[in-house]
């Protein structure tokens, strides 16, 4: 019973561990798995497949339709209509023709019931129709086209959207693994310091306080620490929500920092500005093309519609089955339609239709000046973070000789615990700085690009 009761914990313990897969992830492979994974990009690939579903809606429209049908009555009683007696007065007329009565018969005024048709039938048909010729329809195929052709330019948009929000989401989470790998290693300076202040304390050659205050400073940044640690499930989980990744599965990213900004290049600075490239900018082309194709199909419902028509049938009737017997009917014929006047409705149409293509235009002008605005400012904050970095750099390197220097006169005694604190705070500061300028410049880099389409 040991054996058995231990097997079932290591299965329970081995089912839970390996019903979590870990997953590594670049930031290339994590925008690749969006792309396949994340709901908007999903829904815009059914709206693509939607979009060529209703071009052969459309198409279908124009196309022959054929339908059969089959039917069978059974008369229990055939029914009856009452007709007025045109019997005798024909049967008068030709007594009296033949002079065998002397004057016409006189209208009675009766009526005598009469049945027609038989007791069995049967009837099978076949009926055609086909389009021939209408402008509203030709109008129509040309606009599921070019509908689909946008649904394609939306995807496009979403695909580009859903690129730089998965680098967004990626970009937090390096950049709080990068802080606690400075934290880590500030707190084992400090770890170490303490260890001397103490020993020195010891000796008789500081006072406790000095001691104390290091102790202080590193507990202040392991409390730190354990606050940006727990950070990390947080955004670690916004990235999975991002690219569609399951929540109960690991995640590691294997891309930091420096590996990101190593591969920035600065000609996106001088990439001129195209606005083909732009997702939206196509898709807003193709909504004016749609509403240029809207007012040509209010104007072809001026034209006539020319529609042809055909049917087939044979119907078996009978009163019994030994006279039985089948009769063709075959008919064929074109229907046209031409609307007169509708109370001006076609006109108005057509007329809301320009208007509609007017304040697209006035879109696509304002978008072309907000694009080129985003470009301009997104070079400016680019070329601005790149020289904060620089800066950024250089105050780091102050700031670290600073420190070493006023330890090192600590130590020898010609130096006071709070210019030691002071370096000590202003080279975590300086670290602090030097990360968020790395930071800024990949996100000005993605806005740039982003501006700019690529």
């Amino acid at each position: 019973m040991k054996k058995i009761f231990l097997i079932l914990i290591l299965s329970y313990f081995s089912v839970g561990i390996y019903s979590q897969s870990k997953t590594v992830f670049t930031l290339d492979e994590a925008i690749d798995y969006a792309l396949e994974n994340n709901t908007e990009i999903i829904n815009a690939k059914l709206k693509v497949l939607d979009a060529k579903k209703q071009k052969i809606e459309t198409r279908a429209i124009g196309l022959p339709k054929l339908s059969t049908s089959a039917g069978y009555n059974y008369f229990i009683d055939i029914p009856t209509q009452l007709m007025p007696d045109f019997l005798s007065p024909a049967i008068y007329g030709v007594l009296l023709k033949e002079g065998l009565v002397n004057h016409p018969a006189q209208s009675s005024g009766n009526v005598f019931p009469v049945q027609f048709g038989q007791k069995h039938n049967l009837t099978l048909s076949a009926d055609i129709n086909s389009l021939i010729f209408s402008g509203e329809y030709i109008v129509a195929l040309k606009t599921s086209k070019v509908f689909e052709d946008f649904s394609h330019k939306e995807m496009q948009n979403v695909e580009k959207s859903i690129r730089d929000k998965a680098t967004e989401a990626y970009l937090p989470a390096l950049m709080i693994y990068e802080n606690l790998k400075i934290l880590d290693k500030n707190i084992n300076n400090l770890k170490k310091m303490k260890e001397d202040m103490y020993e020195m304390y010891k000796e008789g050659f500081v006072e406790k306080l000095d001691a104390d205050r290091i102790k202080l400073s590193l507990e202040n940044l392991k409390v730190e620490r354990e606050n940006l640690a727990r950070q990390i499930d947080i955004v670690i989980n916004a990235l999975k929500l991002t690219i569609g990744f399951p929540l109960k599965d690991t995640l590691i990213l294997e891309d930091d920092v420096e590996s990101l900004l190593a591969k920035i290049d600065d000609s996106v600075l001088f990439t001129p500005l195209q606005l083909n490239n732009r997702p939206d900018y196509k898709m807003l082309e193709k909504s004016l093309e749609l509403q240029e194709l809207n007012i040509k199909r209010y104007k072809s419902q001026y034209l006539p519609t020319l529609a042809g028509f055909g049917s087939y049938s044979q119907k078996m009737t009978g009163n019994n089955s030994d006279d039985l017997k089948w009769y063709p009917s075959t008919l064929v014929g074109l229907q046209m339609k031409f609307n007169i006047f509708d109370g001006f409705s076609r006109k108005a149409k057509v007329q809301r239709a320009k208007i509609s293509l007017d304040m697209a235009n006035n879109n696509l002008q304002n978008l072309r000046n907000a694009i080129s605005m985003q470009v301009q400012n997104s070079r400016a904050a680019y070329q601005n973070a790149l020289e904060r970095l620089n800066s950024r750099e250089n105050n780091l390197k102050l700031a670290q000789e600073i420190y070493d220097t006023t330890k090192i006169k600590y130590k020898e005694g010609v130096g006071s615990s709070i210019e030691l604190t002071q370096a000590e705070q202003s080279l975590y500061q300086a670290q602090s700085n030097m990360l968020k300028a790395k930071y800024d410049l990949l996100n000005a880099k993605i806005k740039l690009k982003t501006a700019l389409g690529l």
